[in-house]
């Protein structure tokens, strides 16, 4: 699905803005505080119902307004079959709703369905810099989508885990009733996060090319034990008294992990092939999808020009204009001015919360 039109009223500083975006690049302009960022919290908001931006900026709810309203019109990307949908998301202070045609849906996780989106933010790095916990719940987002039963799974795990642990702080006693399970569903969730990073490694030798990077990159993954001393299960045996000791299941799953680097190369990635990386990573996992007929995305990238250069944003910019996404970018710039790495795509000029003006380049 992509985005026909959009409405946001009362999102922070955005009193009220209406667009009808390209379905192809779409350019958000403005200086810094005029609300860029938080027509893209609009879009992720209508996908996700929760924001990407960190408590620390306060409540999304503006000031003057007693809620917030996202709405949209959106419909099947190209000539693909099937019909269009209204979808509406509310907050207020006491909760949140959504709508699609009028009707009340029960959960976000139905309205993911129809939308979803990637975001490429100023904090993108985190996914590769931060803890292993990231790195799983990327993963995890991505096979849930398109794997049939892998929430079940995760599910699951996270029961029996639970029950083995519970087991393990009572002190150990009596046989493991919950190891045969813990394994095999470790096994299963370990096989289909293997498959993502292998496929995902393939794509990125054909898709860094393509956005400047020369350099071989590789992905590695660790399933969350070590497969050089034995199976899961005789590991788990002989750890009984060390995780009694820690009080859970120390191997499985939970601690999987994936790195990416360069082949040849001890340096560290620089910022800006840290952005480009984690950029590739959601390429390749969009790929992914794609092979497995999973939905299409609509990209948000916020302040793209940052840590990097108009080379890259524009070979980035090309490789989703390849695939044929919508794609929303925002980027610092002055009104009646092009943004940086701008080629084509209409222009959406914001200023104090308001659009006021819009250039169509072609």
């Amino acid at each position: 699905m992509i985005l026909d039109r959009i409405a946001v009223t009362g999102l922070r500083n955005l009193d009220q803005l209406e667009i009808m975006p390209s379905p192809s690049i779409n350019w958000i302009t403005g200086l810094n505080g005029a609300g860029k960022t938080s027509f893209l919290e609009a879009i992720f908001l209508l996908s996700r119902g929760r924001s990407f931006s960190s408590r620390k900026h306060g409540s999304a709810i503006g000031a003057g307004h007693d809620s917030l309203v996202v709405s949209a019109l959106i419909r099947p990307q190209g000539h693909e079959p099937g019909p269009g949908s209204s979808l509406k998301f509310a907050q207020s202070r006491t909760g949140a709703t959504f709508v699609e045609n009028g009707a009340t849906v029960a959960s976000v996780h139905l309205l993911r369905r129809r939308l979803h989106v990637r975001l490429i933010a100023g904090n993108a790095q985190q996914l590769l810099e931060g803890p292993p916990h990231l790195r799983r719940l990327f993963l995890d987002w991505n096979l849930f989508h398109v794997e049939p039963g892998y929430g079940v799974l995760l599910a699951d795990l996270k029961k029996i885990s639970a029950q083995r642990n519970a087991w393990l702080r009572s002190g150990a006693i009596g046989p493991p009733a919950w190891d045969l399970d813990y394994c095999r569903l470790s096994a299963a969730i370990s096989q289909l996060r293997t498959k993502l990073v292998a496929r995902m490694s393939e794509f990125f030798l054909d898709l860094a090319p393509q956005v400047g990077l020369d350099n071989k990159v590789e992905l590695s993954f660790n399933e969350g034990w070590p497969s050089d001393k034995g199976p899961l299960d005789g590991l788990l045996a002989n750890s009984v008294r060390e995780d009694a000791w820690r009080g859970y299941t120390y191997y499985g799953p939970s601690r999987a992990d994936f790195a990416v680097r360069f082949s040849g190369r001890s340096t560290l990635p620089s910022r800006g092939e840290s952005k480009l990386l984690v950029f590739l990573m959601q390429l390749a996992a969009q790929k992914y999808w794609v092979l497995r007929h999973g939905p299409e995305a609509v990209w948000l990238l916020d302040d793209l020009g940052s840590e990097l250069d108009l080379r890259a944003i524009q070979k980035i910019l090309a490789a989703l204009e390849q695939s044929s996404s919508q794609v929303f970018v925002s980027a610092i710039a002055g009104r009646d001015m092009r943004p940086s790495g701008h080629l084509a795509g209409p222009v959406f000029h914001v200023e104090q919360g308001k659009l006021v003006g819009l250039d169509s380049y072609l």
